[in-house]
């Protein structure tokens, strides 16, 4: 399971042009399912992601984690982000999960942030979507579990 998260003063997702939700402060994150990903992992990542410092509080930077700030979270799948890019020059995504296994997984993962007591908002899973965002700082981390 793979997930790129970034510190945004807003972010919003556009389905067919049309605004389908959006955030204030707080992290968009970039979710992904891999074929060899479970529900232990699911919950490892959501945790990892829930309580790492990488909020500023108190003008400190990156002492706070969205636990403690309850900052808006919004939840994009992106199975892009197992892209295997080292051979050639086309993407191989033979690492991300099928479809109707990464949904299922997916959900857990959004539906683990909803038990908080965050704002948290999501895209379509599966749909072309235009997320239009501004990162702060910038602050950009990647998440790995497996």
């Amino acid at each position: 399971m793979l997930a790129t998260v970034q510190r945004v003063t807003e972010a919003k997702v556009s389905i067919n042009g049309t605004s389908y939700s959006s955030i204030k402060q707080g992290v968009v994150i970039f979710i992904c399912i891999e074929s060899t990903d479970s529900s232990e992992e699911v919950i490892k990542m959501k945790n990892k992601i829930y309580s790492f410092s990488l909020l500023d509080k108190d003008n400190k930077s990156m002492t706070a984690s969205l636990k403690e700030l309850k900052e808006d979270i919004m939840i994009i799948s992106q199975f892009t982000l197992a892209a295997i890019t080292t051979k050639g020059t086309k993407p191989s995504f033979h690492k991300s999960a099928k479809p109707e296994e990464a949904k299922v997984l997916y959900d857990k993962f959004v539906n683990a942030f909803k038990n908080e007591q965050n704002n948290i908002v999501e895209g379509i899973f599966g749909e072309y979507m235009e997320i239009n965002l501004t990162n702060k700082g910038p602050v950009t981390f990647n998440f790995q579990v497996n």
